[in-house]
């Protein structure tokens, strides 16, 4: 196709994940810092808030009961440089069946579920199974559940942390049951599978198979990039190099055109229709990273990183905050009791401007990617253009209809020509653009456009 660059294999074809999820966004929420409170009650009372954003899919990091030994031997390298001395861990799990008192408790949970359910909205829970905690119920009764050396010491993660022994067909029977108990009892839609291709995947093929003769819609998202699991386990997985390419371009001065490298190495990789997580800020690069990507890139940066993430193909991720272009410093290891020297998310804050813009902007996306067959079934074309360092210029159609995005990523304006660029359609979403004419686009610092069209 003259203009266009399209990557077409023969490959083996990965599982179609449930429409419901197709047509979402997944909405990352980690207690600890979603709100002042830290609490499931807490979020329960921002449904309406997101339901209205529409946001359809929520994933909530771990709430089970935590480890809180004070012995700083078996906390993660991480944990111990939060500076916040909280023992207390979400992935260091003393017990898979309760929740932990920092959170609220079951009945809190029943009534997250059923709120969100009463809404149309979606459930996924955090499955922690490569690991279990050093003062776990599940070691404690079942010593023989992990792994040990041939002098019989457990071995550990580089987190401290017991390694679960998928060897023994005891254990994947309790973390079965585990999986059963959770989408029967508390009814939850699926799970995000917390480092899961450290885990054998025979075990996450058997475990699709037991939620689903429960529910038959749950879903599983892997978070890892062994792609291939996508034919048998997972519905997604997570785009790692995407991830950190797309930070790259936006925040550490990478050229443009890097992404659509990262693209194509994930396109030939990845089996046919595999629908790739797409994210940016999480709970780890929240964490992590020197700062946060709302303040290095700026509200437009970020934004437009949004965007693109809800356009390409597959399903974009969105880190509770991000709604309310929340720039605080925050830290995976702080909570209420534990603060430390960071911040939560100021949910009054949701009037201040970048917040009334970024709701609109998400409102509008969530919309498009309910909607459009486009985006749920649409190839995806790279088009050529004049700004390769710069600008970010792609191309989602289905049936001859398409959905264009130009985008400069970097932090000056440019002007740009695009090959192939529709000469009739309408902008759906821009920010930034100084001037349009026909192909040649004049954007702003972090400008972008999103135009519809019908090819003729």
């Amino acid at each position: 196709m003259e203009g266009k660059d399209c990557l077409v294999s023969e490959k083996e074809q990965a599982l179609v994940p449930p429409e419901w999820l197709g047509r979402s966004a997944v909405y990352q929420v980690n207690l600890r810092t979603f709100s002042r409170e830290g609490t499931i009650s807490a979020l329960t009372e921002e449904l309406p808030f997101l339901h209205e954003l529409g946001f359809d899919v929520i994933y909530l990091c771990p709430v089970f009961t935590e480890d809180d030994s004070m012995d700083k031997a078996y906390w993660s390298t991480r944990q111990k440089a939060s500076g916040t001395g909280n023992p207390k861990n979400p992935y260091r799990i003393s017990d898979y069946f309760y929740v932990d008192p920092e959170y609220g408790n079951e009945q809190d949970v029943r009534e997250l579920v059923d709120r969100a359910h009463g809404f149309g909205m979606r459930i996924l829970f955090d499955l922690v199974y490569m690991h279990t905690a050093p003062h776990s119920r599940l070691l404690e009764n079942h010593p023989e559940f992990v792994q040990r050396d041939e002098e019989g010491k457990i071995k550990y993660t580089s987190y401290h942390f017991p390694v679960l022994d998928f060897e023994n067909p005891g254990l994947r029977q309790y973390l079965w049951a585990n999986m059963v108990f959770l989408t029967a009892e508390w009814d939850v839609d699926g799970f995000r599978c917390d480092v899961g291709d450290a885990v054998p995947l025979d075990f996450w093929e058997e475990g699709r198979r037991r939620i689903q003769a429960v529910k038959r819609d749950a879903v599983l998202i892997d978070e890892g990039f062994k792609f291939s699991s996508m034919m048998t386990a997972f519905d997604s997985c997570y785009g790692v190099l995407w991830h950190e390419d797309l930070h790259n371009v936006f925040c550490n001065g990478a050229p443009a055109s890097l992404m659509k490298e990262s693209w194509k190495k994930t396109e030939t990789e990845a089996p046919k229709g595999a629908k790739i997580l797409r994210d940016m800020d999480n709970h780890d690069t929240a964490t992590d990273w020197p700062a946060r990507v709302e303040k290095e890139a700026g509200h437009d940066g970020m934004e437009q990183i949004l965007a693109i993430n809800y356009l390409i193909d597959g399903i974009p991720m969105v880190y509770c905050g991000n709604e309310l272009a929340c720039d605080a410093k925050i830290n995976f290891f702080a909570n209420r009791f534990y603060m430390g020297k960071y911040e939560v998310t100021d949910r009054d804050g949701k009037t201040s401007p970048d917040s009334v813009r970024r709701q609109k902007v998400l409102k509008l996306l969530n919309g498009l990617k309910k909607d459009s067959d486009i985006l749920l079934n649409g190839t995806t074309e790279w088009l050529k253009h004049s700004k390769p360092e710069e600008v970010l210029a792609f191309l989602r159609e289905y049936k001859g209809k398409q959905i264009v995005f130009v985008g400069n990523t970097k932090a000056v304006p440019c002007t740009v020509e695009v090959e192939g660029l529709p000469v009739e359609g309408t902008t759906i979403l821009c920010n930034g653009v100084a001037d349009q004419n026909q192909n040649i686009i004049s954007l702003h610092p972090h400008g972008y456009i999103v135009i519809a069209s019908q090819r003729d």
